[in-house]
């Protein structure tokens, strides 16, 4: 049965769909239903230089792979946001670094070290810095809003990968 034009539809079988299908408006589904996989992927960007980020990238991976190191640039604050930045090149004769916009000091962080070695920690930053010579990559930090202040936690190899400061 070939159906071009859905306004409702009643089966006492199967129903096949073939191709990606859009839906619209509400979905009910009663009895017995399987729903195959749905799909999920995170937005994900390869950064290589100056990156200013916006709120409607929300839930993006940044991957940071460049020969020359550069900052990534948060959002203003707001409830939800939440943003990964992982080190794709470990960084060679500068650092990445990840601030507030306007210098805001309102970065509260911690690292967990793989090594096991006590992490930096801060509480009102405006800098997180995945460091030159220190970071290397897979070193990621997870930043979180809610919407006064970012939460960040940093997972570096070493104790001294990821670090939190007050630069302004």
């Amino acid at each position: 049965m070939a159906v071009t034009n859905l306004d409702s539809l009643e089966l006492g079988g199967t129903l096949a769909v073939a191709g990606a299908q859009t839906v619209s408006g509400a979905l009910a589904v009663s009895g017995a239903s399987t729903l195959s996989t749905v799909l999920f992927k995170d937005l994900t960007e390869v950064v290589a230089a100056t990156n200013v980020i916006t709120a409607a990238e929300s839930g993006s991976v940044f991957i940071l792979n460049a020969a020359t190191e550069f900052v990534s640039t948060l959002p203003a604050v707001a409830a939800g946001l939440h943003f990964t930045f992982i080190v794709g090149a470990a960084p060679v004769g500068a650092s990445y670094t990840v601030v507030t916009n306007a210098s805001a000091n309102i970065i509260v962080g911690k690292s967990f070290p793989a090594s096991g070695a006590a992490g930096d920690t801060g509480a009102t930053d405006d800098t997180i810095t995945f460091v030159d010579g220190a970071a290397v990559a897979g070193d990621m930090v997870e930043v979180w809003s809610d919407g006064t202040s970012w939460f960040a936690y940093g997972f570096p190899s070493v104790a001294t990968g990821i670090t939190f400061t007050t630069v302004s």
